[in-house]
């Protein structure tokens, strides 16, 4: 079974992405990435992302893959 790259998060990046994650004044999509991304550093697979957040696997995959490429990981 293939695993999903693994998210190592900066205490600042967990500051500022909980942050956009509780936010009702940000646009959705700003906040589902942010749960995204906590979720995904939190070890979940994207699957199982998916399935808590109502999204298919393949948004949430793009979006891990794009948090690694621009924020690090």
């Amino acid at each position: 079974m293939r695993r999903a790259p693994v998210i190592t998060l900066s205490p600042e990046q967990r500051t500022v992405l909980e942050s956009q994650a509780r936010s009702r004044s940000l646009p959705l999509r700003v906040v589902e990435r942010a749960r995204i991304v906590l979720f995904a550093a939190a070890g979940r697979q994207d699957k199982d992302v998916a399935v808590l957040l109502s999204m298919t696997p393949k948004k949430v995959s793009r979006w891990r893959k794009r948090f690694l490429a621009g924020w690090g990981g």
